[in-house]
């Protein structure tokens, strides 16, 4: 049996659904970009502490957990924790300059140093922005999502 007319189909005739393609890119790709992020945040916070890491952690990969419960609220849930994190990640990217530990350092950094400590954070900052938009349109537009995370209702 194939798959109900009107239906749109993948190039090899079948519907695309469940965790799978870009949908598992998405989610083993996260795990690696959420953990640096929480990193970053874990030392804004308290000094890098391993439990705060892991805290944080939990807390921005749990929309992930979502998606492998295929719960109807997952893509909503993942693009607005995309986006906090981008968000969060520009703020202390900002602050760095700022941070009261970095004050007497201040003095002691080359312009080379700062160029390239600007740099990098520059490259977190662009890197987080493209990730949130790059993935928000994916998950606004695949139908992988769409029939992955239909909600019941929509089936009658």
């Amino acid at each position: 049996m194939g798959p109900a007319p009107g239906t749109e189909t993948a190039i090899d005739g079948n519907t695309p659904v469940g965790v799978g393609g870009w949908l598992l890119v998405y989610v083993c790709g996260s795990i690696p970009f959420l953990l640096v992020h929480s990193a970053g945040l874990s030392g804004w916070l308290l000094d890098y502490a391993i439990w705060l890491l892991v805290a944080i952690f939990l807390l921005l990969a749990s929309p992930l957990a979502l998606i492998l419960l295929k719960s109807p609220r997952a893509p909503r849930w993942n693009v607005v924790a995309m986006w906090v994190v981008a968000l969060v990640i520009t703020l202390r990217a900002a602050a760095v300059p700022f941070n009261l530990e970095t004050e007497g350092a201040v003095q002691r950094r080359s312009p080379e140093e700062w160029v390239a400590a600007i740099a990098i954070l520059v490259t977190i900052v662009v890197g987080s922005l493209a990730w949130a938009t790059i993935w928000t349109a994916y998950f606004r537009r695949s139908l992988r999502v769409r029939n992955t995370f239909r909600r019941p209702e929509a089936d009658a």
